[in-house]
């Protein structure tokens, strides 16, 4: 690598650089996991206390590999994995999916919870209103322990008082609590995984952040859940077999869907081959890879063909490519992009976390898959209430359904308490 290092700085890089680039950045992200994140994460566990930590830039992720290589390698042993919102990242008006990443992270790795330090620079202080769709916005994603770092009631309340001057926080803080104690039991349901393209990043190419992020969004708003899988634990820890991958929080992916990259190593496509030969589905959805890894990028080969897998290459979420996914856990009767759902199965029963993050009503037939009695649980409350108008049977409820604006609601279907 040394004759290369003073190439790594030139406006623009040649193939063969790009290549070795990409090996530095594999290494060094490797060594810090191995002598940051795991020292800190094993030393906590030695002291019977767990490591929760959020990395920078999770909203921007190139930013992110520059300062920490890789987001899954780097969460791979932290106990709570974390992102953080505290810049007006997530508000009305912005997409913004990045919880995701650690959700995701805590399902792979099998750890109960995800957690958000929120709110802490916000230079448009929420209102509590605002702070509740924010709240909501990141548990829909998978978030399900907050830390909240400042919480103003008004523009007039001296910053330094912050949430402790506001005569609602305690509603807020009493309605987190009890929801991020319900999405935390059970295990995570989504059967579709998307692959994060980090190795194409430290190859440089920008496309492949574009184009995840973009199946990301139409995922979510079709009503199709999703989770992160990276390229470490598609070659390690997700098992294959009889048409789905199961990760170490128990959960059952049915689809692989890679967008646009340029590279993948060969354990990882050797893995989605056998899962395509066992039942499952693997969707290259854009662009597809040109280089094949195997111990170096620098030595690099050309991809075997893909004749096992289905090929969009528009990178969109064709009629085709989503008859070839699972089929859904909630259906709408009518299209409804802005409400966003995730569903947690329990032992005897599963909950689902609707949140219509615009401002008009929505009102709608749901199909909800599940057996036995539909209840609201209302987390602010603590109330439970059966729901009425609902059809079950097959294996689904059927009910009508309206979320208010910016309304969240958990449904269980399940046996009543």
């Amino acid at each position: 690598m040394r004759p290369y290092l003073a190439s790594f700085f030139a406006p623009e890089l040649t193939e063969e650089v790009r290549r070795v680039k990409a090996d530095y950045w594999d290494v060094w992200s490797d060594l810090l996991q191995e002598n940051f994140f795991q020292i800190l994460s094993e030393w906590c566990s030695d002291n019977d206390m767990e490591y929760l930590v959020h990395l920078n830039h999770e909203h921007k992720m190139t930013g992110l590999v520059r300062s920490e290589g890789d987001f899954f390698k780097a969460m791979r042993h932290v106990q709570i994995p974390g992102v953080d919102t505290i810049w007006n990242q997530i508000w009305p008006g912005n997409v913004a999916d990045f919880p995701k990443l650690a959700s995701s992270a805590a399902h792979l790795f099998g750890r109960p919870r995800a957690f958000s330090e929120s709110f802490a620079a916000y230079r448009i202080r929420p209102t509590v209103e605002q702070a509740r769709w924010v709240i909501n916005y990141q548990f829909v994603r998978g978030i399900n322990l907050l830390e909240v770092m400042f919480y103003p009631s008004s523009a007039s309340v001296p910053k330094r008082s912050g949430w402790l001057a506001s005569k609602e926080f305690p509603e807020i803080a009493e309605y987190v609590n009890r929801a991020s104690y319900l999405l935390s039991q059970g295990r995570p349901a989504a059967q579709i995984a998307l692959y994060f393209p980090t190795t194409s990043l430290w190859f440089g190419d920008e496309e492949a952040k574009i184009s995840v992020w973009n199946i990301a969004c139409q995922l979510l708003e079709r009503q199709r859940d999703f989770d992160f899988m990276d390229e470490q634990s598609l070659s390690s820890i997700l098992k294959p077999g009889n048409g789905i991958l199961t990760n170490l929080s128990g959960q059952s992916h049915r689809a692989v869907i890679i967008p646009s990259v340029s590279v993948i190593s060969k354990t990882a496509l050797d893995r989605l081959r056998e899962f395509a030969a066992s039942g499952g589905c693997v969707i290259f959805l854009g662009r597809e890879p040109y280089l094949l890894v195997e111990r170096t990028f620098l030595k690099a080969t050309a991809l075997p063909d893909l004749d096992w897998a289905v090929r969009e290459p528009s990178g969109e979420l064709t009629s085709r490519v989503m008859e070839a996914l699972p089929q859904p856990d909630v259906l709408f009767g009518r299209p409804c992009p802005s409400v966003k759902y995730l569903r947690r199965s329990w032992r005897d029963a599963d909950l689902y976390f609707l949140f219509n993050k615009s401002d008009e009503e929505q009102h709608f037939q749901t199909t909800l898959s599940g057996n036995v009695q539909a209840q609201v649980w209302d987390a602010t409350s603590g109330r439970i209430k059966l729901l009425n108008g609902v059809s079950s049977g097959n294996g689904i409820v059927r009910l009508p359904l309206t979320l208010a604006p910016y309304e969240a609601e958990i449904i269980v279907i399940g046996p009543v308490p």
